[in-house]
């Protein structure tokens, strides 16, 4: 059973270019006791205060502004989690929408002063995001 839980959303159109932190929007979720703060949302990244294993799971939909690669890197704390991106490749500027899912667990050591910060990050080629939808579980 889960012990705390965060979903974010974000379906304005970000224009973004690469390297650009991925707005995660608003809470529309949260389970958990507040007080204890284990998960929250701060600024475009998700906050992880306790230690512990964190299921992550991120659907980003984007418009590529060329023809390319579009990729959406997921990062701890500025470095990328092993394993934690997603590309699709984009025939031309606006021809249709393309979906980068991302799957990861995340370990919080213990020990470990302050929190850990997760955020998605556009790689690839420019890109307007479409909607973003983050969902982070304590196991």
């Amino acid at each position: 059973m889960a012990k705390a839980a965060i979903y974010t959303v974000n379906q304005g159109a970000q224009a973004l270019q690469i390297g650009s932190v991925i707005s995660l929007g608003s809470i529309i979720r949260r389970f958990g006791c507040k007080c204890n703060n284990a998960l929250d949302l701060n600024g475009n990244g998700i906050t992880i205060n306790e230690p512990g294993y964190y299921d992550v799971d991120a659907s980003i939909t984007a418009t590529a502004a060329a023809a390319g690669t579009v990729t959406a890197t997921l990062l701890r704390d500025g470095v990328a989690v092993p394993g934690a991106v997603a590309s699709a490749t984009a025939t031309a500027a606006a021809a249709g929408t393309v979906a980068l899912p991302i799957t990861a667990l995340v370990r919080k050591d213990c020990g470990c002063s302050g929190g850990s910060t997760l955020t998605l990050v556009l790689g690839g080629t420019a890109a307007t995001i479409n909607n973003v939808a983050l969902k982070v579980i304590k196991l």
